[in-house]
């Protein structure tokens, strides 16, 4: 993905909490992952060093990832590491696969990455438990990879930019949909409370 999708909708979604057009979770969720990349980002401006390292940090993402992470820690009703390890395991196992058998069959981020969602959609309860599976997933793979490839890759990522946009837009989706199912709930039972009213009023007529 060259495109920066995850960066766009980081983005774009801050500025629709700032307009208050979330429901108040999502609004400071989306704030903080907002204010969490703007840090990262001029981090990366300051420290221009960590592009001419092995490692690649992307501290624009990392920071975002853990804010998210801390937050959807903090809402989440269902459980909270279990699903975050089990996704981070699958990251270390993609990354093992494609360090070992480059590509092995075509199409093989999507395949894991849909398994990555697919673990974190059924292993929690609600949206802030994906979010916790997902971020969290990516920070510990993030961890667990510098030790493992430690002497053993030229250039790496962290995170990686694939897992880095499609959590983005999941979650965005999510987020999205969510809301929006907020707004047609709340709209509905204003006009049925309108339509109560309407028939009181001409019953006392």
């Amino acid at each position: 993905m060259i495109f920066p999708l995850g960066e766009y909708l980081v983005f774009s979604m801050g500025l629709l909490a700032v307009f208050n057009k979330l429901s108040n979770r999502s609004k400071h969720v989306w704030m903080s992952v907002s204010g969490a990349w703007l840090i990262g980002r001029l981090l990366e401006i300051a420290f221009p060093w960590s592009s001419t390292r092995i490692y690649h940090y992307h501290f624009a993402q990392i920071l975002a990832l853990a804010a998210l992470a801390a937050t959807a820690w903090q809402y989440t009703s269902g459980r909270k590491i279990l699903p975050a390890v089990t996704t981070s395991f699958v990251l270390v196992g993609q990354n093992l696969l494609v360090l070992n058998e480059p590509a092995m069959f075509l199409g093989e981020q999507w395949f894991f990455g849909g398994i990555v969602l697919l673990i974190s959609f059924l292993s929690t309860a609600d949206f802030w438990g994906i979010a916790l599976a997902l971020a969290g997933g990516i920070l510990l793979d993030l961890g667990m990879s510098v030790l493992l490839f430690q002497g053993v890759v030229r250039y790496y990522e962290l995170p990686d930019p694939f897992y880095w946009q499609l959590s983005i837009a999941f979650l965005t989706s999510l987020s999205i949909g969510k809301s929006l199912s907020l707004l047609w709930h709340r709209r509905s039972a204003e006009k049925l409370k309108e339509s109560e009213d309407y028939s009181l009023k001409n019953g006392k007529e």
